[in-house]
């Protein structure tokens, strides 16, 4: 799976819910955690201040009017509704989990690649440098280059994304993997993880092709 920013967090968390199935993951610029107000994305930012938390906005369509965009979400920071997002559904979304990476651990182990920059204004680096520490210390095979300089041709800046193509960066990475993983056969009956996060247990399990999650409250 490859990924830029938001693409590279979902890639990272469909090795989370489904390691069986993912072999690797290119990533440029992703988030691990819901840092530096990154939970905006869930889209209930917009409950305290629209202008501030939104997930998008566009200021060209309208030469005096900047259109703040929120994702549709049913999830919200009132903690008396039944969507309220409590911290056990904020930490089974993030691929920065100590203890979940070391159930992770346990299943075949996805090769992980990322590019961030140590300058990037959007996205921690400091926190995808504890993920990938995090990853090698419990066997991944993780490779995090730390991008301090420009080359004008597939690092072009050095803010959020360093301005790198897509099709350049699959150039790059894909032809080694797929001869890596070229005749790797896996074969486990166990397609199933659980993860407990805060006071609920999260069960991601495949059947017929799908995946299928189980919420359980703990002590239940």
């Amino acid at each position: 799976m490859l990924g830029n920013s938001y693409g590279g967090y979902l890639a990272n968390l469909a090795a989370k819910i489904s390691p069986w199935n993912v072999n690797a993951i290119i990533d440029n610029s992703s988030f691990v955690n819901f840092s530096n107000n990154i939970w905006r994305l869930i889209g209930f930012g917009k409950e305290l201040d629209f202008t501030k938390f939104h997930g998008t906005y566009d200021k060209t369509l309208f030469k005096n009017i900047t259109l703040y965009l929120s994702d549709k979400t049913f999830w919200t920071s009132n903690k008396e509704s039944k969507n309220y997002f409590s911290t056990a559904r904020k930490l089974i979304r993030e691929p920065l989990n100590k203890d979940h990476i070391k159930i992770q651990a346990k299943y075949p182990k996805t090769k992980y690649i990322s590019y961030h920059s140590v300058f990037d204004e959007r996205v921690s680096y400091k926190d995808k440098k504890e993920f990938y520490d995090l990853l090698r210390k419990n066997g991944f095979d993780a490779t995090l280059y730390s991008v301090n300089q420009i080359d004008s041709k597939f690092i072009k800046n050095l803010k959020h994304g360093m301005g790198i193509s897509t099709k350049l960066l699959i150039k790059k990475e894909l032809p080694s993997i797929l001869l890596e993983f070229k005749n790797q056969k896996y074969i486990n009956n166990k397609k199933q993880i659980t993860y407990l996060s805060d006071n609920l247990f999260y069960s991601f399990k495949e059947e017929n092709d799908k995946i299928i999650l189980k919420v359980v409250k703990k002590g239940l």
